[in-house]
């Protein structure tokens, strides 16, 4: 997969929740990348520039745009220059980099994705693009944020279970109560890891603490896949 530089221009800059926007970026037709790959921005503030990192939220069968989950950090260098930027303004971007990407030819019937926050963003490129090409198999995705106020792509991930009846979706919330699934991510793995593949995104701790569980439970090591963000 080529690595490419390009300028892209702001298509749409949406907010998600109080601390999560989706920044649509264009792409150049002929830029192609896996499922669960990230770019990295360019970030300018006056004289200074520092490059970011965001794995990128939207299938590769959608060409001509790359959308990002970017989680804004009050007084962060990119999030006040992100948070700010508007239809039509303009990024260096570089991709598609990193090897988190889903294994096609896994024999395992059971895929878990594991993500915190904005880590859910390769997970849902994942999913978008091959759920309907593995109706085999069986997919769940847990989804962990602090509170209800947190959650986002609700609508489009409860649709996405609709319409896959090979998909469980469980968004757990980690500090409020709620109808649905409470606790932290590593309270609803299955019993047995046995010919099931993880895929875990998501801050460093998160990642660990979950890899670890996995290795207790005799998960092999070939079949946990993950992506920290710092």
């Amino acid at each position: 997969m080529p690595i490419h530089t390009f300028q892209a221009t702001v298509l749409e800059n949406k907010k998600l929740t109080h601390d999560v926007i989706l920044l649509s970026l264009s792409a150049p037709k002929d830029f192609s990348f896996l499922a669960g790959q990230f770019v990295t921005v360019r970030v300018e503030n006056g004289t200074e520039f520092r490059l970011k990192s965001y794995s990128i939220l939207n299938p590769p069968s959608e060409k001509g745009k790359v959308d990002l989950c970017i989680k804004l950090i009050d007084g962060g260098f990119a999030s006040e220059v992100l948070r700010k930027a508007k239809k039509g303004d303009s990024f260096q971007i570089k991709g598609p980099l990193g090897h988190f990407v889903f294994e096609e030819d896994d024999k395992n019937q059971e895929i878990w994705l594991i993500g915190g926050g904005t880590g859910v963003a390769p997970l849902y490129s994942m999913l978008k693009e091959h759920l309907a090409a593995f109706k085999n198999k069986k997919f769940f995705l847990i989804l962990s944020v602090r509170e209800k106020k947190d959650l986002f792509l609700q609508e489009e991930l409860t649709q996405l279970g609709k319409k896959y009846a090979n998909l469980t979706y469980i968004p757990t919330l980690t500090q409020e109560k709620w109808k649905g699934a409470t606790g932290r991510v590593q309270e609803h793995l299955p019993a047995d890891g046995e010919n099931k593949t993880f895929y875990i995104c998501g801050l460093k701790e998160l990642v660990l603490e979950t890899k670890e569980v996995l290795l207790r439970k005799r998960v092999a090591l070939r079949n946990v896949k993950s992506e920290r963000y710092s």
